[in-house]
């Protein structure tokens, strides 16, 4: 069985893989090595554990892992199941490059391109097995708190993903509708703009915002909630394979 663990920027995300199927998924508002200690004793018949992480995270974390597992974190020097043309491996954010090897591995040999709506919005494009690059944007709550913090008067709003007026009548409902429905033309208009250059573009679409974003984008999309975890799962597949061999 593999643990995959996908550290963002305000969730931890772990997934437990029989061969190429998750068996269990959870999102972490908080992780700790208690965390840790009791995903392991919950679910005998763990081996082999991949790490991704966008923020440092404690050194008994490695060290726990280390002692018990055959332990990966994600690192550009990792071996890939696809090539990576990014300019700049080093800066490349590992979620990132784990979410695109997830939707390579669901559209392969074909061009797809990856929308993770969480903290920022990440637009990835794999073509033909080549990871090319893509976007970031700011995400839903960052919009909010942007306009709050970088204004002297405008309040702080919480999303409201039911509303869906175009016009709003008040501060608040103008700040919504701007937040919400821009960051809904943004997503529409990036999706047009990559297919008008690869018009049989696949599109998956994963991260905090998707329940609400799947609504409410027109175009048509594949929604993956884990899908960097299952990325993580393809990359060590891979390199457990490799080893054998």
């Amino acid at each position: 069985m593999n643990l995959t663990i996908d550290i963002g920027n305000t969730s931890v995300k772990t997934a437990l893989f029989k061969r190429n199927t998750i068996s269990k998924a959870s999102i972490h508002s908080s992780f700790t090595l208690s965390t840790l200690k009791e995903i392991v004793s919950e679910n005998n018949g763990i081996e082999n554990v991949i790490l991704c992480t966008v923020r440092d995270y404690p050194d008994e974390w490695r060290s726990y892992l280390n002692t018990k597992f055959r332990l990966i974190e994600l690192t550009e020097k990792t071996p890939l199941p696809i090539k990576n043309a990014y300019l700049t491996p080093a800066t490349l954010g590992k979620d990132r490059l784990a979410a695109a090897i997830g939707a390579n591995a669901i559209y392969q040999g074909k061009n797809v391109l990856s929308v993770t709506a969480g903290t920022c919005i990440i637009y990835d494009l794999v073509t033909k097995g080549v990871y090319k690059g893509g976007a970031i944007s700011p995400g839903l709550y960052m919009r909010f708190h942007a306009l709050h913090t970088f204004t002297d008067k405008l309040p702080l709003v919480e999303a409201d993903t039911n509303y869906r007026n175009l016009v709003g009548r008040n501060t608040e409902e103008s700040i919504r509708s701007g937040v919400q429905q821009g960051m809904i033309q943004e997503i529409e208009g990036t999706i047009k703009a990559y297919k008008a250059k690869y018009p049989d573009l696949q599109i998956i679409m994963s991260g905090g915002s998707l329940s609400w974003l799947r609504k409410s984008i027109k175009e048509k999309i594949n929604p993956q909630p884990f899908l960097a975890l299952k990325g993580l799962n393809v990359i060590l597949t891979a390199s457990l394979e490799k080893k054998k061999a």
